[in-house]
C-alpha cells in the first residue's frame, strides 16, 4: 500500500507538471493566472484640488472597470486550473491503480506457472 501511495504521489506530480503549460503558475506559496495579463495598476483620487480630483475620478473609474475584468478572469483561470489538477490527479490515481492491478495479476500468474 505504501508503494501505491508513493507511486501515486510521484505520478500525480508528473502529470500536474505536464499540464502546467496551460495552467497558471504555482510559486512561492502563491498562484498567478496564465491568461489574465498583469493586474491593473491601482489609481488613487487626487485630493490636492477640485480640478485634480475631477481629473483623477476618470482614472479611478477606469481602474475599477479593469480591476473587475481582471478579477473575473482570475476566477475563471483559477476554476480551470482546479479542474485540470483534479482531472490529472484522478487520471494519475487510476493509472497507478491499473498498474498495481497488472502487477498483482502477473504475480498470480507467476504463482500458477512457477509453483513452489
Amino acid at each position: 500500500m505504501l508503494f501505491r501511495h508513493t507511486f501515486l504521489s510521484l505520478f500525480s506530480l508528473i502529470v500536474v507538471t505536464a499540464f502546467s503549460a496551460e495552467a497558471g503558475v504555482l510559486a512561492n506559496n502563491g498562484w498567478t493566472p496564465s491568461g489574465c495579463g498583469p493586474a491593473p495598476a491601482v489609481s488613487q483620487l487626487d485630493l490636492s484640488s477640485l480640478d485634480a480630483y475631477n481629473k483623477s475620478v476618470e482614472a479611478v473609474n477606469t481602474y475599477r472597470k479593469n480591476s473587475h475584468a481582471y478579477v473575473n478572469c482570475l476566477i475563471q483561470d483559477g476554476n480551470n486550473d482546479i479542474q485540470i489538477i483534479s482531472k490529472s490527479a484522478k487520471a494519475a490515481q487510476q493509472a497507478a491503480h491499473d498498474a498495481d492491478d497488472k502487477i498483482l495479476g502477473d504475480e498470480k500468474a507467476a504463482d500458477k506457472k512457477f509453483p513452489k
